[in-house]
């Protein structure tokens, strides 16, 4: 077990210099980080923090990490504006400041009058001729209309709102105390009030979408004017400088990486990634404050109580420790969270809007219309800044200037006519695998090219592959995305091809002269070996080898012998999946798929679980939503090895709160037991920062020897099943194919038509939500080689063998195996591929089309009524729900409401729930729902009858609470008897994926349980 780290006094940096700061801070920020991130800079009379791990944890604890900085000079500069408040107080303010940044605002209103401001400073722009400053003459100009149309600020020119914004964001970033600086943001200061006043009037009688109007038209009590005027100058200064310098540094990261200047030319899609690292990159806002309220330590550094922190997002943006070369620019690299929005509580309210400027609108305008643009040959572009970083000059020159049209910017390379190519496409495209990677790939190419004629290959007779195969069958509202792709093959141009094997029934070549494209998506299923002695002994199993068995899957026939005493190396999400299966009994399997036969021949003999990781626990990878559900499970004791819990105080630590909360840990007696010391029914042994060493016995396993807290320990074991990742089978058709294949891009192209999705791509990791947004990349980039012209439409594919069998079939097996369940079951599986073969084939089978449509998108939900109530802190899971209920509106009588509005006692046995939550602060439940959860905690109300879903808002650059919110809010309504229908959902913020695009999709799945449910009979 590694110690807890003793806190030592924060280094003095008092080599740091301000002027070396503003001309290129990076240098000194890579020091910083390099000698451990929590610094006291003397030059500006604060702690600098600059490590990302640091900066996270100062993100989502504004109990210890306050915006309420005394004496600060934001407050100084602007006045006390939300920023410089902490909830419940800032989450009030920023409710009332949202409605004009909300995503239908932004799409119906805003974007529009983003396009026609575009479009009249481009024509100033060209008439300046080649020479002019993208800095002065374009993007500054541009956000400054932009934005004194979002605020109704009509009385003040656009150069006044950019002297406003520049002398504003100056003072507040004075830490040099210069009395120039002070005066002229005073000037500002004075000025923004008098326009203020003017327009307050003017509003009263003139309505629009603006700001001002908005706060006039607001039903709750109108903002007193003081905090107006605070929140309008900070709005004037965040709202101008930040769309400013992105779409500037963007613009100078694509005239100087001309490669992938060429990549966004043939996947103009990608105009929205060039968004995101360039403000990776260079975060336009540089450096906040915060204040510690208390003593505390961060980063092993003591802080004391009233500590004045920097925190610097430029440095955590370009920590090495997150990024592979975080000081390059490239739009390849894995998506991974920025900072450069903030996070949490204070995530930037205008986000949304700044994109929409700058990616859908201004990029597009420069690169589409100005040919040929480049930097000026004989002027040098400059870039300044470390509080506020962009560029200051971006000369340019261009050779033609395309034609500006009236509509709507067009944002495809060579003006229309590749869009039009294009959407008119009518490639034949095969994918190999049908799981979610390629059933994701497979919509997204249809929603791109609705003429894609697309074939799924699958070497098994049914799809969905790990869908069906892969996720535990007591997961059942994981499986449900598979009504999304059941949908799919309604499609006459989707054609199932199963029972076909590539190297038996196709070769690789046929495809590939076959198709215009062809899409590798056959995952990796391979477990990954130990390399360790003994691991060749009988009674070793993978764990693809337990779940496929569980699962029903047609190649594993043979149930294996696991004895009583088994040891689960790895931690990760698929060993306590199987933990799990191994320890709980067939009761608690109500609502799965999984054969009683087999998991009691798995199961019967086991008293002893051991389960053994590399890692600590504050840093074991599996996600603490699954431990918390095992906690459920009556009779099983949970030890812990190699883990202090009182090193974190609880709270702190969504890992150890749910190991904590384990029965058998500390105090928690052990459910179901009749004596919690001698019988509980299964023991769980816990060991973390534990390295297999060898597998102990001759022929058999007899126990598995760790390497734990610097010692060798035996642990008897008659089995070991490892489940530390998959890796691709090296002897199947496609692993061989690719072994004589150049290696595939970042972007899964391989080469032409050619091309990779998924774990193929990626290596076994991510989530199924992950595989869609990959899939939208990857259709993007076959949808720009057809653009290009280096793919054609003009094979015609390949005829199905005799053998094959077809979405027919598949429907066939699934209307059998859920016509005859066992009890407590949803569906009984054929387990055999002659079983699965026979059913498919079955001719006498006639499944009527619209049972396979019950439920999915855009269908009516009959008589369903749905509340969709939310908790939030920033605003998001407001906006969120109200981007559900317009897409239910329609479908099922839906309302919405405010979870701090409502009471537990209020809810309706005849309504359905889609709660949407938000975390705050440091894994809580948000302000906004906080009496609603202390009621269910404190007057445990009988929910008995209530059903509702959770989707949990969060962001993964948390790990340690992500989602938590949602999670403690899902859990107290079931401890009262309430219900839960489908998976727990999540959006990660850090995500390609918009919120409002997952929450449909979680919403659909959930959706189709319940009207299924609903439609079988008592």
């Amino acid at each position: 077990m590694t110690p807890s780290p003793i806190a030592r006094p924060a280094p003095v940096a008092d080599w740091v210099d301000i002027d070396t700061l503003y001309r290129d801070p990076y240098p000194t920020y890579e020091r910083l980080r390099r000698e451990g991130g929590v610094h006291w800079v003397p030059c500006v009379n604060r702690y600098l923090i600059t490590s990302y791990e640091a900066v996270i944890i100062t993100e989502h604890d504004q109990q210890t990490f306050s915006a309420n900085e005394r004496d600060s000079l934001q407050i100084r500069a602007m006045g006390h504006s939300m920023l410089r408040r902490d909830d419940p107080e800032h989450y009030h303010e920023r409710r009332q400041w949202q409605g004009v940044f909300k995503p239908g605002a932004v799409k119906n209103t805003w974007t529009q009058i983003f396009h026609d401001k575009g479009r009249e400073q481009l024509a100033r722009f060209i008439d300046m001729g080649p020479g002019a400053d993208i800095i002065r003459d374009f993007s500054a100009p541009f956000a400054a209309e932009c934005l004194k149309s979002m605020l109704g600020l009509y009385n003040a020119s656009a150069e006044a709102l950019q002297r406003w914004s520049q002398t504003l964001i100056d003072a507040t970033g004075n830490y040099a105390e210069d009395p120039a600086v002070w005066a002229a943001g005073k000037r500002s200061f004075d000025e923004v009030d008098i326009a203020l006043d003017e327009m307050l009037e003017w509003h009263l009688h003139h309505r629009d979408h603006s700001l001002i109007s908005l706060l006039l038209s607001s039903p709750e009590a109108q903002m007193p004017i003081e905090k107006i005027r605070a929140n309008l100058k900070m709005s004037i200064g965040g709202g101008l400088n930040e769309p400013r310098d992105a779409l500037g540094v963007a613009a100078w990261a694509m005239l100087t990486h001309p490669d992938q200047r060429l990549a966004v030319e043939r996947d103009p899609g990608l105009w929205s990634t060039v968004f995101d690292e360039t403000i990776r990159w260079v975060a336009p806002i540089g450096l906040y404050s915060r204040q510690t309220t208390t003593k505390t330590v961060l980063a092993g550094v003591e802080l004391p109580e009233g500590a004045r922190l920097g925190i610097c997002i430029l440095s955590a943006n370009r920590d090495e420790s997150i990024w592979a070369r975080a000081d390059e620019f490239d739009i390849h690299r894995e998506v991974k969270p920025h900072l450069a929005f903030s996070k949490g509580t204070h995530v930037c309210l205008g986000a949304r809007a700044a994109r929409a400027e700058v990616a859908e609108v201004a990029l597009p305008l420069l690169f589409n219309h100005l040919k040929g643009l480049d930097v000026h040959p004989d002027r040098e572009p400059t870039i300044g800044g470390w509080v506020f970083r962009g560029m200051l000059t971006l000369p340019v020159t261009w050779r033609d200037v395309a034609p500006l049209e009236g509509g709507p910017v067009s944002v495809f390379a060579n003006g229309s006519a590749a869009a039009t190519m294009e959407a008119e496409a009518t490639p034949h495209v095969a994918i190999v695998g049908s799981g979610p990677a390629g059933c994701f790939t497979a919509k997204e190419i249809q929603r791109r090219m609705p003429g894609a004629r697309i074939d799924l290959v699958d070497r098994l007779p049914v799809p969905y592959g790990l869908l069906r195969y892969g996720v535990a069958g007591d997961h059942q509202g994981t499986k449900a995305v598979s009504r999304q792709f059941d949908r799919l093959f309604e499609s006459p141009n989707v054609r199932f091809v199963g029972n076909t094997t590539l190297g038996r029934d196709v070769s690789f070549s046929d495809l590939r002269t076959g198709y215009d494209a062809v899409v590798l998506a056959s995952g990796a299923c391979a477990d990954r070996r130990l390399n360790i002695p003994g691991e060749d002994l009988t009674g070793v199993f993978g764990a693809g080898c337990i779940t496929r068995r569980l699962n029903g899957h047609p190649d594993e026939t043979d149930t294996p012998t696991l004895g009583r005493r088994v040891a689960i190396v790895g931690q990760g999400n698929v060993a306590i999946d199987v933990l799990r299966l191994l320890s709980i009994r067939p009761l608690d399997l109500e609502g799965s798929d999984i054969d009683d036969a087999v998991h009691g021949a798995l199961t019967r003999e086991i008293d002893t679980l051991h389960i053994i990781g590399r890692s600590s626990a504050r840093t074991a990878r599996f996600d603490p939503v699954m431990i918390r559900e095992l906690g459920r499970f009556p009779n099983i004791r949970h030890r812990l090895h190699g883990v202090d819990l009182d090193s974190v105080v609880d709270g702190k630590d969504a890992r150890l709160d749910a190991l904590r909360r384990l029965p058998g840990v500390g105090d928690i007696g052990v459910e179901g037991a009749i004596e919690v010391e001698s019988t509980p029914r299964i023991t769980v042994e816990w060991w973390f920062e534990a390295v297999p060493e060898r597998i102990n016995g001759q022929a058999q396993v007899e126990g598995l020897a760790l390497r734990f807290e610097g010692d060798t320990v035996s642990l008897a074991a008659d089995s070991v099943i490892t489940a530390i990742g998959f890796v691709p089978d090296p002897e199947d058709a496609v692993s061989k194919a690719l072994a004589e294949l150049p290696a595939a891009s970042e972007t899964g192209r391989i080469e032409a038509g050619l091309y990779l999705a998924g774990w193929l791509r990626r290596g076994a990791r991510g989530t199924i939500p992950d595989q869609r947004s990959d899939a939208r990349a990857l259709a993007s980039v076959i949808g720009a080689d057809i653009a290009t012209g280096e793919v054609t439409c003009s094979r015609s594919g390949l005829a199905p063998h005799a053998e094959a069998t077809d979405i027919d079939g598949w429907r066939r097996i699934d209307h059998v195996e859920c016509a005859r369940p066992a009890a407590g079951r949803v569906r009984t599986k054929l387990d055999t591929l002659e079983a699965l073969l026979e059913s498919a084939r079955n001719a006498s089978l006639v499944i009527p089309r619209d049972v396979q449509a019950a439920g999915g998108d855009g269908d009516s939900l009959g008589n369903l009524s749905v509340s969709i109530l939310f908790g939030t802190e920033s605003g998001n899971a407001e906006l969120v729900a109200e981007e559900l209920e317009q897409a239910l509106n329609g479908r099922c009588e839906v309302t919405v409401a405010d979870l701090g509005d409502i009471e537990p006692g209020s809810l309706d046995p005849e309504r359905f729930y889609l709660m949407v939550c938000s975390t705050y602060g440091d894994g809580e439940v948000p302000g906004g729902a906080m009496d609603f959860y202390q009621a269910l905690r404190d007057d445990a109300p009988n929910l008995a009858g209530i059903r509702f879903a959770c989707l949990g808002l969060g962001d993964s650059s948390y790990a340690k609470t992500y989602s938590r919110g949602g999670e403690l809010l899902a859990e107290a309504l079931m401890a009262c008897g309430a219900t839960r229908v489908g998976e727990f959902g999540r959006h990660d913020a850090s995500g390609a994926l918009s919120a409002s695009e997952v929450a449909l999709d979680w919403a659909e799945g959930v959706l189709a349980l319940v009207t299924e449910a609903a439609s079988v009979p008592a």
